[in-house]
């Protein structure tokens, strides 16, 4: 997940404008896709990346890079948890995406169980409900070089403290900091 340096993961209205994406961005990017066996989305982030990638995917004036990413989201597995959607459809563009209302432990400990492949998770507020149940085995978060000074925090909501051990580091010529993080102890 991207954030800002004073710790949000979107300004104002939502607003992910000052993500730092250039060429080795993106080639992060399809890299982590190619790793990532299912991603979960919470409601707003599932709207946002569907109403971008299919599009993108089409459009000539996208990038090639881009085009790759949008292949990889596009054709990936994609579940979306949320309380107020009552229906995601599937197209052309856009394939593999299911619906749940509720987050099921046991359901996602058996996906993971299930495959040797990552499962991202995209969106602040689902994030704190996997590492709440525990279900957060790393998290990753790209620090972005920027103050925003308001918006949303990541992990917002989260009860408690949950201790970080630093498993790895990553810098990127654009300023961005890649910094990956073990939860020491798990939470049930």
């Amino acid at each position: 997940m991207s954030i800002s340096l004073d710790g949000y993961f979107e300004g104002p209205d939502h607003d992910i404008s000052w993500h730092h994406v250039d060429d080795e961005f993106n080639d992060f990017a399809i890299s982590q896709l190619r790793e990532t066996a299912i991603t979960c989305y919470g409601r707003r982030t599932y709207e946002l990346m569907e109403s971008y990638w299919p599009k993108a995917a089409e459009d000539p004036s996208t990038s090639e890079q881009d085009r790759e990413i949008a292949r990889l989201i596009n054709e990936g597995r994609k579940i979306v948890f949320s309380r107020t959607l009552q229906t995601v459809n599937e197209r052309k563009n856009w394939k593999d995406v299911t619906l749940h209302h509720e987050i099921d432990p046991d359901l996602i400990r058996l996906m993971k169980n299930e495959t040797d492949r990552n499962i991202g998770v995209g969106g602040s507020e689902l994030a704190t409900s996997f590492v709440m149940h525990g279900l957060l085995d790393e998290l990753r978060l790209m620090v972005n070089p920027i103050i925003l000074g308001k918006g949303t925090p990541l992990l917002k909501g989260l009860e408690g403290r949950l201790d970080l051990e630093l498993i790895r580091t990553r810098n990127f010529s654009s300023g961005n900091v890649l910094l990956c993080y073990r939860p020491v102890h798990k939470r049930s």
